[in-house]
This record gives structure tokens, sequence and C-alpha cells, in this order.
């Protein structure tokens, strides 16, 4: 059944169905959870959040207790304590927050506010054919390349809660936060990882030239309409050029972001090593965002769906790159081959829809001893086995790859081509963090 309750009733164990408020408001890739611990109710406290909706089918159902600045009761310290619960701080009456007190959960929001009123500047001014200003973009682009490194997730979480109204501006946002963390995650320089973020901030710059109208048209477009919009990567690029301070990687994602591994992307059809890094970098970041965001046409993707699919759109993105990608985001497809702590080798089979970054997999081969292990079932939250990067399944088991992943998924003992043995680390790509 569902209930209704205010934050102050929020428990641990309670499974929170919805939350009262807008996406944008909501501090969790899902919007509805399990709550596990205190941490992830303080989270819910500092988003402003006033009311929730639990489903007590699902979890622990309300508890009716008067609200008081007093200390609890014995009574209800002991019921507290049979439950296994730790009593929270929001169990009282919410206080105000200690001064100077905040997350970087409130530090991502605050940059992604100031970063969504300067894009939509820059956008107003780049319809009236102004230049862009880079200078007024590079302190917000440094501010976000810091919260990626303190918590890339924060940044990441933030800007994929956007509404349909906010897209075009957010969106530019979001794409600079993912280029950064992949620029983080494939060992570029500091500097390298600065240009993939303003590079990321720029590279729809010229969705200006097209008409709102046309952009968010619910419908299909005509060949007509279609060409108007594939031609914003050049109009952006010539904007671009007219513009000071800048640079070649700006520039290049700007005009690339929509080419293709195997030539069939626009506006020029480049392919293969034709593309930049940073060009193929920008390809993968933007596609997932737009298919994980609310656009006029679609409903989003869950980061789980979206990646699955990304990784079966064959010659659309770099391989490697997007293995990569995926590793940063820590969210693996149904599937997919990755890697636990322990170095055994594992299939993801279902996904926590709590929690995207820890399925369940189904473990199969042992790396260090070079050979295959009795297949299990293995958890990767809490107490698990946790997933350290994705991996290629053609680079350790070549043609058999298929024939091994079928196995596994039927819960049948594989059988391992000879190419897999203690050596195969050095084609894997996780082997080394610098590839370019």
């Amino acid at each position: 059944m569902l209930h209704e309750i205010s934050l102050s009733q929020l428990r641990v164990g309670m499974f929170v169905a919805s939350f009262n408020c807008s996406w944008f408001s909501v501090p969790f890739w899902r919007k509805s959870l399990l709550i596990n611990d205190q941490a992830t109710i303080e989270r819910i406290a500092l988003s402003g959040i006033e009311t929730l909706t639990i489903d007590d089918s699902r979890g622990v159902g309300p508890t009716a207790f008067v609200e008081s600045t007093d200390a609890p009761s014995a009574a209800h310290q002991a019921e507290i304590v049979q439950a296994g619960h730790r009593e929270p701080a929001l169990e009282r009456r919410k206080r105000p927050r200690t001064p100077g007190k905040i997350t970087e959960l409130d530090r991502a929001r605050q940059t992604v506010q100031r970063s969504k009123a300067a894009v939509i500047d820059m956008f107003m001014h780049a319809r009236l054919g102004r230049a862009v200003e880079v200078a007024a973009l590079e302190p917000l682009v440094d501010e976000i390349a810091a919260s990626v490194a303190r918590d890339s997730t924060a940044i990441i979480s933030v800007t994929r809660l956007k509404s349909k109204n906010e897209y075009t501006y957010l969106h530019s946002v979001a794409v600079c936060a993912l280029m950064m963390n992949l620029a983080r995650q494939i060992g570029m320089t500091t500097e390298e990882i600065r240009q993939a973020g303003l590079a990321g901030m720029l590279h729809d710059i010229g969705k200006t030239g097209i008409s709102e109208a046309l952009l968010e048209k619910p419908g299909a477009l005509s060949d007509d309409e279609r060409r108007a919009v594939q031609s914003h990567p050049e109009i952006g690029h010539a904007l671009l050029c007219r513009s000071e301070n800048v640079g070649a990687v700006a520039l290049d994602v700007c005009l690339h972001h929509h080419e293709r591994i195997d030539g069939r992307g626009y506006p020029y059809g480049f392919s293969g090593d034709q593309l930049s890094i940073f060009a193929r970098m920008g390809a993968i970041c933007d596609v997932y965002d737009a298919v994980t965001s609310v656009r006029p046409y679609k409903m989003p993707w869950s980061p789980s769906d979206a990646l699955a699919r990304m990784i079966a759109w064959e010659g659309h993105f770099d391989p490697r790159l997007l293995r990569a990608f995926i590793t940063s985001l820590g969210i693996f497809p149904i599937g997919g081959l990755v890697r636990l702590r322990s170095n055994q080798l594992a299939i993801v089979t279902r996904e926590d829809p709590d929690n995207p970054t820890t399925p369940l997999v189904r473990a199969f081969y042992d790396v260090e001893r070079g050979c295959t292990v009795t297949i299990a079932d293995v958890a990767t939250g809490r107490g698990g086995d946790p997933i350290v990067q994705g991996e290629n399944g053609e680079h350790w088991f070549g043609d058999e790859w298929p024939a091994v992943a079928a196995r596994v998924r039927e819960a049948e003992a594989p059988i391992i081509p000879r190419l897999a043995s203690a050596t195969g680390p050095s084609r894997s790509f996780g082997a080394s963090r610098r590839l370019w």
C-alpha cells in the first residue's frame, strides 16, 4: 500500500515509491529506491524534499510518532534498538542546517544552476549573432572539473534530472561533466581534461541557428527538417571560429560530435582515424545524455538500458572508449563482461532497480590463475564483490566469446579457448590506464 509521509517520518528500511517534487530536486539516479542507511536519508534532507510516497509492500511501513524538539521517549528508543536502527537526527523536527556544512551534491546543484544561467546567456547572445565569450565559461568549467574530481557522480546525477524545457541548456552542462569524467578515466592530463570539458560545454552552440520549434518538434522530421537540424555542427563551428580564444579541441568536437566510426555520421562522413579522440568522446557523451533525458519526442531510457543499446549499435562509437565511458559511470548493462575486485570475470545478469551501479553478476573465470571457477551468482553491492571495471569479451575469448557468454548465462561451465590465460590482461582494455 502507498502512503504519503513527511520527510521527518522517513526511516531506514522504507521503500520510496516517489518523491513529491520535480525530478530536478531528486538527488538520485532513480525516482524510487530502498532506504538502506541513514546517509541516504540525510542526502534526501539536503535536497529540500518535504514529502515522499512509500510502498509498505516493498519495505517498512509508516510508524506513527509525535514530532518534537525534545529527545525521544525511552519507549521509542527501545523500539528503535529492537528494530536494529540507529535513531536518526531526522526523527526529531528538522533543524536548520549547520552553517558552512555543505555536501558535494549541494555544491553540484549550485554549480549546475550557475552553469545553466551562463549557457542560457551564451545561447541568447549567439542567437543575436554575437561571438561566444569563452572567458566567461572557463571558471565554470574549472568548477565542474573540481566537482568531478571530488565526486564523479554528483554533477552527472544532478544534470540527468532535467525537464524537457531545460534540456537544451543543461545538455551542454551534462556533456561537459561527462567529457571530463571520461577524460579522467582514460588518464588524460589536467589541461586535456579542461579542454574536453570546454568542448562539451560548447558542442551544441550551433543549435542557436535552428528554430526552437523544430528542435522541440514531438513528431517525425521531414527530410528537409532533418537536414536543417543536421546543419547545427557546421553552424556552431562557424560561430566559434568568429569567437576569440576558442581552442582547437572545442572547434573539433563542435564540428564532429555527430560523426561515426563507420563513416555513416554527419556532416562529413568521417570515419576511424579521421576522427580525433575528443570527437569520439564527444559522440559518446552527447548520445548518452540525450537518450537518458526527457525529450519532446521520447521518454528517457534508464542508464543501464541506454548503455546496452549503445553497445549494440555496431559502428557508431569507438568500442574501447565506450567501455571506458561505462567504467567511468559505474553502470554496467545486462550481458556485459566485468572484472570484480576478486580478479574474477563475470557477466551482468540482473540490474538492481534501486542502484544501477551494483547489479547481480555471474562469475566464471579467475584472471590470476587463468582458469574457470565454479559458476556463482555474486552480489556487487554492500558486502559483495564490487565491480572494478568493464572488460571486452572478444579480447579475452576471441571469436568464442558469444558461445562462452551463452553458456555462462545458462549457468553451464564454458569451454574456454586457449586464448584466455593468465596473460589475458595484456589484451584487456583495463590493462593500461593511459591509452592515447
